[in-house]
């Protein structure tokens, strides 16, 4: 059982997509945390079939600010629980292992602005 977590600084472009599949392919984490996404959910989620994965949890960015995303396979369980624009946390669980807790954090970029996180 293994997870990476990876700033992307922006998943709109082709060879930064490109750098993360080729990443995940080579690591092949159980679970793959994406921060600092810059783009809508849905673009998000519709890179879990290229990275290779069966499923997503997403949290999408404010304008080209922050963005988050989780993905796995179907043989390991994830629980989202709370969340919010700045973090996801679950619950993680692959068949035979004990559960273990993954939180993924974007701090806020202004200074001024960082209790938020």
């Amino acid at each position: 059982m293994s997870c990476l977590s990876w700033n992307c600084r922006g998943l709109g472009n082709a060879s930064t997509v490109k750098e993360l599949r080729d990443l995940a392919k080579k690591v092949a984490p159980t679970v793959l945390c994406v921060l600092e996404t810059q783009v809508h959910k849905a673009r998000v989620e519709g890179l879990k079939n290229t990275l290779g994965y069966d499923n997503a949890f997403v949290v999408s960015s404010v304008g080209r600010s922050g963005g988050l995303g989780i993905y796995w396979n179907n043989n390991t369980r994830v629980e989202i629980l709370p969340f919010s624009q700045y973090h996801i946390d679950a619950i993680v669980t692959e068949n035979g292992h004990d559960p273990w807790r993954l939180r993924c954090v974007y701090g806020e970029a202004q200074v001024a602005e960082r209790h938020k996180t």
